[in-house]
């Protein structure tokens, strides 16, 4: 974990719009695959009678402001305890890469990628095991999709999920909980820290049950899988938040989606 930033070094504006931009391509990237997942639900009552494509574009213009607030306090909060995007911030200033600082760029993409694969797999035989008893699990749904429309969604995930997790939420709640247990000391405590990842992993497992229950009842085994699957994603992206940055989140949650959705279905086929 890097030094928190001193209140007198400019707000990294560059970064800001970099984060936001790749934000709004990720949400962007989604849009294929969810298309195709709500038009398979197209026989339902309840679904709006107005034309997806309008739904989509009206949600993407309300959430740009939302998106701008998430990214631009996620930053100014992350960095006052010393949560950075070390990669993203040496490359948009031109920071010049020591034989030490290509040792640390190594090292990031390695935990990321690593980290990806193993949470991948766990998850993904965790889901395989679920089968026979969710049948409308979205992970079948989008198994059935074209390859470029999964792959494409693991840009969401380890984009877009990962600015509003870890760069947003986590930081949020671990600035309030520093700030209560060490009012004196602004470097970031551990447990201030921890609390705060284990929080945002259960709210991470929580957050993917709206959109689980429009294609299946959310019963109790639902509820646990999800907290207990996306919590255990959650805990290691956020420590690797924390550890290397929020790139090497970003690698492992966009790895760890490539395993379940790009790699996942061809084991459905045997």
């Amino acid at each position: 974990m890097d030094q928190p930033a001193s209140p007198s070094q400019p707000y990294p504006w560059r970064l800001f719009w970099l984060l936001l931009s790749a934000a709004i391509l990720s949400a962007l990237a989604i849009i294929p695959i969810v298309f195709d997942m709500m038009g398979a639900m197209s026989g339902q009552p309840e679904l709006p009678s107005i034309p997806l494509w309008l739904l989509v574009a009206v949600g993407v213009v309300q959430n740009l402001a939302i998106l701008a607030f998430v990214v631009w306090l996620g930053l100014k909060l992350s960095r006052s305890l010393g949560l950075r995007a070390p990669l993203l911030e040496s490359w948009v200033y031109r920071t010049k890469f020591s034989s030490k600082s290509n040792e640390r760029i190594l090292q990031i993409l390695k935990s990321g990628l690593l980290t990806g694969i193993a949470v991948g797999i766990v998850l993904l035989i965790s889901l395989l095991v679920l089968v026979p008893r969710l049948p409308n699990l979205p992970f079948l749904i989008a198994a059935r999709l074209p390859v470029w429309k999964r792959f494409l969604a693991c840009f969401y995930g380890g984009v877009y999920e990962e600015l509003l997790t870890r760069l947003f939420l986590l930081s949020l709640v671990a600035w309030i909980a520093n700030r209560s247990w060490r009012k004196t000391a602004p470097k970031l405590s551990n447990s201030a820290f921890w609390f705060a990842n284990i929080l945002v992993a259960i709210l991470f497992g929580l957050g993917h049950l709206p959109s689980t229950s429009l294609f299946m009842p959310v019963t109790p085994l639902v509820v646990v899988a999800a907290l207990i699957l996306n919590g255990i994603a959650g805990v290691a992206f956020g420590y690797l938040y924390q550890k290397h940055g929020l790139e090497a989140a970003m690698i492992a949650h966009f790895t760890g989606d490539f395993v379940i959705y790009v790699v996942g279905p061809t084991f459905l086929r045997h």
